[in-house]
């Protein structure tokens, strides 16, 4: 009876630390949404435009938490994602995401 008790516990213990262990580690496609919605929020998207930022980030995202992706293609990728941003938006939302730094940094890297 010692040991079923023992094994109960031990189970329930790893049960519990893997359900934390996955709400707090989102996936690529949520980081992904996550980035959209901020850039669209700060900048005005639409639903669409929205929606493919998430795709981009949701890529990005798949690339960059891949242990085995070397440096240099994250450092390329930077560039990719820069210049699809700018290739997107318009003059006026380059220059309003522009005035915020640390957001257009927080997008490309």
């Amino acid at each position: 009876m010692k040991k079923f008790i023992a094994a109960l516990t031990i189970l329930l213990a790893f049960t519990i630390n893997a359900n934390a262990q996955d709400k707090n580690g989102l996936n690529s496609a949520e980081k992904g949404k996550q980035q959209a919605t901020e850039l669209a929020n700060y900048i005005g998207l639409d639903q669409t435009m929205t929606e493919n930022f998430a795709r981009l980030f949701e890529q990005k995202f798949s690339i960059v938490d891949d242990p085995n992706t070397k440096p240099e293609r994250k450092t390329e990728l930077s560039r990719v994602i820069e210049a699809k941003i700018r290739g997107t938006l318009n003059d006026q939302q380059i220059s309003k995401l522009e005035k915020n730094p640390e957001l257009l940094k927080k997008l490309i890297n």
